[in-house]
């Protein structure tokens, strides 16, 4: 939120883009906007007192924001220890310093010293050469972002918001390249500004380790950029990481075992004898799907955000020897489409990965985009179907019970996140109008938590039966049909 006069000012040079935002010029009417939308922070940039030493900082509008329930952000004009102290004083969460940072880093150690480094974070507009600009973004003075980046690190500034100047509201996109150059060599926290699109800008942004956050703009008040979205997409990417643990610790359980070794035996089902498919692995983490593909020849690319599954994930291949054969690549598929061109795969993994996202078709969009004609999908996902056989009854009141039968969305067992439930059915029908027809499809644990089954796991003869049993009901009706999960074969046409 940009402010002047008093009033929250958009910088679209042409004035064509309407807001979707009621009351865009109210300050707080705006800010009670986006806390409805689930925004927990707002950043305010003072326009007046960037550009006028002399001008009013507004204090009284600021504290009224402040007031709201939600993290200010405050910049523009903050050149002296009395409008820190006076910001801090009101409610400010988050002070930014641009010009001060420059002129007066004394200042900037005695501030961190006295309120704390949480409090403070620097900011830096770099012009299209790369020297950070000062006074309003009107001065540039030869210095280098990442210079200036690493001396306020020294003195103890740990958050850095990076910002291209460039006309505001042009939306033509965010200087990422020296915003991953910030994080790479100053030990700060990014925080990635100027002109964030849609999605694909903030997916981007979150891809590089150091970025932790992306102020958006106009992509929200035009409309193009979500925010309930765009902050579930985010709140998920730091479930997955908090949840690697209980997930590798899950792969090894016996039923996790049988859950893998299932959903092979149904894709080999539909795999030639006599060619080496290349295969794409979409979000395949830890490669638990794709490593047996590469241990009989097939050439595998997985795709994965998380550093850690993917460090995992060569250890594995290094010790199974298909190193060679099995390449990783960390971005978010959401960017498979534009990372491989069309024709790319013969075969598709897709396991686990659709419920977790409420973009759930962008998703696909995305990964069936390099399919080749003729190529196969393997589509695994949490059944719908399957959702009253895991209910705890002492969670519902009883007439709260018939609405499990319609229930589309549930709680991850393993990472704290929301997932989506899907029927075979819906999903094939979804395939073939995206160009794909449906082979076969199958459940996988039509017994997960029969209690006859699940209180003998650790019996090898159980198991072998369990096998045995699992693989004949997940391809019969009305079996599969109630399975912890669907798994769908389809070939392009």
């Amino acid at each position: 939120m940009h402010l002047k006069n008093g009033k929250s000012f958009d910088f679209t040079e042409n004035g064509q883009d309407k807001s979707t935002v009621p009351d865009l010029l109210e300050p707080v009417a705006c800010a009670k906007y986006w806390i409805e939308q689930n925004a927990k922070w707002i950043h305010v940039m003072n326009v007046d007192a960037a550009h006028n030493e002399d001008a009013s900082h507004n204090w009284s509008l600021v504290e009224r924001i402040c007031e709201l329930p939600i993290y200010v952000q405050y910049g523009g004009g903050i050149r002296t220890m009395e409008d820190i102290d006076w910001a801090i004083r009101i409610g400010v969460t988050r002070v930014l310093i641009n010009t001060a940072a420059v002129e007066n880093p004394k200042m900037v150690a005695q501030a961190v010293a006295k309120h704390g480094s949480e409090r403070f974070a620097l900011t830096i507009n770099t012009d299209p050469k790369g020297d950070v600009m000062t006074h309003g973004w009107s001065m540039a003075g030869g210095l280098k972002a990442v210079t200036l980046g690493v001396q306020m690190y020294h003195l103890g500034i740990t958050t850095a918001v990076h910002s291209r100047i460039q006309p505001d509201g042009s939306m033509s996109g965010a200087d990422l390249e020296v915003s991953k150059e910030l994080a790479q060599l100053t030990g700060l926290n990014v925080i990635v500004g100027g002109e964030v699109r849609d999605m694909d800008d903030v997916v981007e942004c979150y891809n590089h380790q150091g970025i932790n956050g992306v102020l958006i703009g106009k992509a929200l008040h035009t409309g193009k950029i979500d925010l309930k979205r765009a902050l579930s997409a985010t709140s998920r990417k730091l479930a997955f990481e908090s949840g690697l643990p209980q997930w590798k610790q899950e792969q090894q359980t016996l039923k996790g075992q049988i859950r893998y070794e299932l959903s092979a035996q149904n894709l080999f089902n539909h795999l030639p004898n006599d060619k080496l498919l290349r295969t794409l692995d979409a979000g395949g983490g830890n490669g638990m799907d794709s490593l047996r593909l590469a241990k009989i020849g097939y050439p595998v690319d997985l795709v994965d955000t998380s550093l850690s599954m993917l460090q995992d994930l060569q250890i594995n291949a290094d010790q199974l020897g298909v190193g060679n054969t099995l390449k990783t690549h960390s971005f978010d598929i959401r960017e498979i489409k534009k990372r491989f061109p069309a024709e790319s795969f013969d075969l598709l993994l897709c396991h686990n990965v659709i419920q977790y996202s409420d973009d759930w078709e962008d998703l696909l969009v995305s990964m069936l985009a390099p399919v080749a004609s003729g190529g196969i999908v393997s589509l695994m996902t949490r059944n719908k179907h399957a959702v009253p056989f895991d209910a705890e009854l002492d969670d519902y009141e009883l007439d709260e019970l018939p609405a499990l039968l319609d229930e589309p969305h549930g709680k991850s067992g393993v990472f704290d996140s929301d997932i989506s439930f899907f029927t075979a059915a819906f999903l094939s029908h979804w395939l073939e109008q995206h160009g794909f027809s449906a082979i076969a499809d199958y459940g996988v644990f039509c017994l997960y938590n029969h209690y006859s089954v699940s209180t003998r796991y650790d019996d090898a003869a159980t198991v072998a039966k369990l096998l045995t049993l699992e693989k004949h009901l997940g391809d019969k009706t009305p079996y599969k049909d109630t399975a912890r999960y669907i798994q769908i074969l389809a070939r392009k046409n």
